[in-house]
């Protein structure tokens, strides 16, 4: 059961891994008291990056985004799904070329970085992200493609998404009827996989052991982390938990981030990963 409360035994931190949605900010909203502990988190030289399964925004979206609430980073500090899904097919299907792509400008641009054409003429991969246009001829010549062999990749499977005022459907929504109508399972690389966690800590640097998964979703945030290998931090600012016993409980829940306790000039001496 994870522990909770204002009496926490915190483990050493070493570095920190956050989610973003539902962490920083709902929607266009900071969560004054995150964006605080992390200020407060940069001063100690505490390494932390951000892993987001949002694809709707680029690494230079969240330095602008947050830099707007008074947090300063940089790109390297921001691994996102869409990236993450364009270096993960270069990984494992090296000779794919032609892809279509269902979502923000943002996932279309880091798969034509990767070198593939996007195009709805004869895709090889159908990658699906959060859209916001989303629209019946988008579903149908996914459909179209993937029951004709194409690859089938997800972002994440996030069902919503936590806004200013409430929540709205995530890419999950969309990908789950995708999946529906072709029977067909999609791959997927956001979390709850551990993709963007070992992106994370590889830029960090820092003994997974000792590298904080902090997250509002035990089915994605939660998993991921406990998954990698991370202590995971249930923060309740974001989506609602549901309770499901089949999932990986998190270590720690708390109600704000100022719970955690890091102290100042904490050793960040970087080491071998576990």
């Amino acid at each position: 059961m994870a522990k909770s409360g204002t009496q926490l035994q915190w483990p050493e931190i070493a570095g920190v891994i956050s989610d973003l949605d539902g962490v920083v900010y709902r929607g266009n909203a900071a969560i004054a008291d995150a964006i605080e502990a992390f200020k407060s988190w940069q001063r100690a030289k505490l390494p932390f990056c951000f892993v987001t399964n949002n694809s709707t925004h680029t690494p230079e979206d969240v330095v602008r985004k947050v830099g707007g609430f008074g947090l300063s980073i940089s790109p390297r500090q921001v691994v996102t799904s869409a990236i993450t899904a364009a270096a993960l097919i270069r990984a494992q299907y090296p000779k794919l070329t032609r892809a279509f792509v269902i979502g923000a400008p943002s996932l279309a641009k880091a798969i034509e970085e990767a070198g593939l054409e996007v195009t709805d003429a004869k895709p090889e991969v159908v990658v699906m992200g959060l859209d916001r246009q989303i629209t019946h001829d988008k579903l149908r010549i996914a459909a179209a493609a993937i029951l004709g062999g194409a690859v089938f990749i997800g972002t994440n499977p996030d069902l919503l998404l936590p806004t200013a005022d409430g929540f709205e459907p995530g890419a999950g929504a969309m990908i789950t009827a995708v999946a529906a109508a072709t029977q067909v399972q999609p791959l997927i690389v956001g979390k709850p996989e551990t993709h963007m966690i070992e992106a994370a800590l590889s830029r960090l640097g820092t003994p997974r052991q000792s590298t904080l998964m902090i997250g509002d979703q035990i089915q994605t945030d939660i998993q991921a982390g406990k998954r990698a290998g991370l202590p995971a931090v249930l923060v309740t600012t974001g989506v609602p938990p549901r309770k499901d016993a089949a999932l990986l409980p998190a270590d720690f829940t708390v109600s704000s981030l100022s719970e955690i306790a890091v102290k100042a000039g904490v050793d960040t001496v970087r080491q071998r990963r576990a």
